[in-house]
């Protein structure tokens, strides 16, 4: 097994020299470091503990504990199995104690061992253990278990081992639904190596040969080799500090985006960048000795250090429901991010004053996605409030993002979800087949959702109907934009249309309609249709041009509503007879016919008593109608 144990603690408390006691390996790797006694930057290290045969790997994390590399600190314990605690007994409790106390707490670390360093200078103890204890009360770490050790004699060492073996095996296994990251804490190009990236890795696996992508600057490389703890593997996991030869990466430069620090390592197509995190924020009550910055309030719209995984970005904060913060308090927040990162709901995070001089806050991402519009409405806070009561349940998840958004892909509903797609889809069939969610297609939506829109979209074509009740039906159209208007998403007009028709509305061409719809004439229009009958009844086969029948807005509207309705026939724009004259007129065409055979239109013409400008687009329409059929000049019955 797998997994990753860091430091924490104020300077020159020995948390360096107590893992080289732990492995026999100094992390401090820098010559600063060497000639300073101080761990400036991130030190690796690693302890193979052993428990009936099996082994136990342990990546080790030497994180600084100088209060001017707090925020490499950060980027150290983001992702830590188990922490040690480290206070000297000489020291007792310092600053930068009581700051890594709350970025531990800040970012949900709670299996931490209390290393009590230094035993060998205590002139007492077990009294230097009770003062110690007395610092942690009302803290989280107030029943942590404290073992007394020293670097120097070796004595404590062996049950500390045994502790954190012991903690080992009560972790949970590795798991096998989140998708792979590595945010990444060190980069460089050995010469004819290519770019090397370390950190670890957490959740799924990573294999020599995959594909992975560098977020969020969106570039992409084969894996050309892995190592973990300078040994080659084929595949790394879960837990692991991982090194990765990844040479078609190129390293940031100015004017060139490459991997860097606070990049995030995983498999393409699976993350974006985001500029913009909902988030549950807290503050820690206790204040920081020498930090006014913890003891002030956090005010609305102050600039303010986030520190995710490895990254660090300056970002403006919105308070949602008030104007500032105070130590102790807890409150739901919008980060605006002055650069983007790549991050995931439910990942935590701390932040730290714009001048990075203390340590302000933290708290858990509820939306990695989130718009910065309406952040401090109601029913943002209605969504932050259910997001907050699991955000790390997939299944709450998607309930969640589904009553925010009118309509998701039901392969991927969540934007920058920890989880695998594979693990998400199953989900996805899980909720549908409670009915919790509604599926159409490549799309899920919540059943009230898709009840309303059915509603909203039978009402936009009724109401066209009241509007408009000489139109046999509303252009499909001007539905569909309608239906946007009304806030449905352009995917499920198609669903709706399906699931509409043939279930008391039709379509018919271009257009949509109740079942239940007959066309009516408006009451002050039925003066001018009933003269246009009369006028179009006494024409016979002469009828008059379109322009006299109908001359007013009025007229010409009455007369499209004859027409529609099947009261006049439109032989063509400038062809229009009254409809009992057209079937009289298609009588006496078919009685020709039938006694001659076959005979020209000029003679059919004569014989009908009509003028060309009538006949022509009356024979067309009968040849359409499949009654007759043209032979050159002639015009026969169609058998």
């Amino acid at each position: 097994m797998h997994c990753i144990l860091g430091t924490a603690g104020h300077i020159d408390h020995g948390k360096s020299s107590l893992i080289k006691a732990l492995t026999s390996i100094d992390p401090d790797r820098l010559p600063e470091e060497k000639k300073r006694g101080v761990t400036i930057e991130l030190g690796f290290a690693h302890l193979t503990l052993s428990d009936k045969g099996k082994d136990h790997e342990v990546g080790i994390i030497d994180v600084p504990g100088h209060a001017d590399f707090v925020n490499n600190m950060v980027s150290g314990v983001g992702a830590l199995d188990i922490a040690v605690f480290i206070v000297a007994a000489d020291d007792g409790w310092m600053p930068q104690s009581e700051e890594h106390l709350h970025i531990l707490n800040y970012l949900g670390v709670e299996n931490v061992i209390i290393a009590l360093t230094k035993a060998d200078l205590a002139e007492d103890i077990e009294f230097t253990e009770e003062l110690v204890r007395d610092e942690l009360i009302g803290t989280s770490l107030e029943e942590a278990t404290i073992i007394p050790v020293s670097s120097i004699t070796g004595d404590g060492i062996d049950d500390l081992k045994a502790e954190i073996l012991t903690r080992i095996k009560e972790l949970k296994q590795s798991p096998k639904n989140l998708i792979a990251r590595i945010p990444v804490d060190r980069v460089f190009s050995p010469t004819g190596v290519g770019t090397v990236i370390t950190g670890t890795l957490t959740g799924g696996t990573l294999s020599k040969g995959e594909t992975v992508c560098c977020m969020p600057e969106k570039l992409t490389s084969n894996i050309r080799g892995i190592q973990n703890h300078s040994s080659q593997v084929e595949t790394a996991t879960h837990g692991m500090r991982t090194a990765l030869n990844a040479p078609d990466l190129p390293l940031n430069e100015r004017g060139k985006p490459g991997v860097q620090r606070g990049s995030v390592i995983t498999l393409p197509d699976t993350l974006t960048e985001t500029s913009t995190l909902d988030i549950s924020l807290s503050r820690q009550e206790r204040s920081i000795r020498g930090q006014s910055a913890t003891k002030r309030v956090l005010k609305h719209t102050e600039t303010v250090i986030l520190h995710h995984g490895t990254a660090r970005v300056r970002a403006r904060i919105i308070l949602h429901s008030q104007t500032q913060l105070a130590p102790g308090e807890s409150c739901y927040a919008q980060l605006r991010l002055e650069s983007p990162i790549t991050a995931c709901v439910g990942d935590r995070f701390v932040i730290r004053d714009g001048a990075q001089q203390g340590t302000l806050g933290g708290g858990v991402i509820l939306d990695a996605h989130a718009e910065p519009r309406q952040f401090r409405s109601e029913k943002r806070l209605r969504f932050l409030e259910q997001r907050a009561e699991s955000p790390s349940n997939v299944r709450q998840l998607i309930l969640t993002e589904i009553q925010k958004s009118p309509i998701l892909s039901s392969s991927a509903p969540l934007a920058n979800s920890p989880f695998t797609q594979e693990h998400t889809e199953l989900q996805v069939a899980k909720l549908i087949k409670e009915k919790k969610i509604t599926n159409r297609g490549d799309h899920i939506i919540d059943p009230a959702g898709w009840k309303s829109a059915v509603s909203t979209a039978e009402n936009v074509i009724t109401s066209f109907h009241k509007k408009f009740p000489d139109t046999p039906t509303m252009p499909i159209e001007e539905w569909r934009n309608q239906l946007i208007e009304n806030g449905i998403h352009p995917s499920l007009s198609d669903h709706i249309e399906k699931h509409i028709v043939g279930s008391g509305f039709n379509k018919i061409k271009d257009g949509i309609a109740s079942a239940e719809h007959s066309l009516e004439l408006p009451e002050h229009l039925v003066s001018y249709a009933d003269q246009i009958v009369s006028t179009l009844k006494s024409a016979g086969l002469q009828p008059p041009p379109r322009v006299e029948l109908a001359d007013t807005p009025d007229a010409q509207q009455a007369l499209t509503f004859l027409i529609r309705s099947g009261k006049v026939i439109e032989l063509d724009p400038k062809a229009l007879l009254e409809t009992s004259q057209y079937e009289a007129a298609k009588q006496a065409v078919i009685s020709h016919l039938t006694e001659t055979e076959q005979a020209t239109a000029s003679e059919i013409r004569q014989q009908i008593g009509t003028t060309r400008k009538v006949l022509m687009p009356l024979l067309e329409r009968l040849d359409d109608e499949g009654i007759t059929i043209r032979i050159e000049d002639y015009r026969k019955l169609k058998q």
